[in-house]
C-alpha cells in the first residue's frame, strides 16, 4: 500500500481498490468509483448520487434543483421503471331522454 497523507487525494486503478478496497477503514473516501450492485445498469445504493442524477437525466427526468437525498433520487429512478398506472377516466354520457309517447285524445264537448 501507498504511503497515505491525511487530505491529500491518492490516486490508485480500479483494480488496486478491488484487491485492497475492503481493508480501508471508514475514514477513506473513495472518489470516483462507481459501483453497479446488480450489474444490471439501473441505479441502486452503491450508486453515487451524481451517478444517479446523470443515469436520471439520460432517461429524459428532469431532476431539477435543490438538494436531493440519494433515496429521493432512488425513488425517481423506481418511478421511471415502474410507472404508475395512467387512471382511466370514464367519459360519462348524458342520458338519452326518449321523446314523449303522444296520445291522441278526442275532445268532448257540447255540441250545441
Amino acid at each position: 500500500m501507498p504511503d497515505w497523507v491525511r487530505g491529500i487525494p491518492q490516486e490508485v486503478t480500479d483494480d488496486w481498490v478491488a484487491r485492497n478496497g475492503n481493508r480501508l477503514s471508514a475514514d477513506f473516501v473513495i472518489a470516483g468509483a462507481h459501483k453497479d450492485l446488480g450489474g444490471d445498469g439501473i441505479p441502486d445504493s452503491a450508486w453515487t448520487k451524481a451517478k444517479i442524477t446523470e443515469w436520471l437525466k439520460e432517461q429524459g427526468v428532469h431532476v431539477g434543483g435543490g438538494f436531493k437525498t440519494k433515496m429521493t433520487l432512488l425513488d425517481m429512478v423506481e418511478g421511471v421503471l415502474n410507472p404508475a398506472p395512467v387512471a382511466e377516466t370514464a367519459v360519462e354520457e348524458a342520458p338519452v331522454e326518449e321523446p314523449a309517447e303522444v296520445i291522441e285524445t278526442e275532445t268532448i264537448g257540447d255540441d250545441e
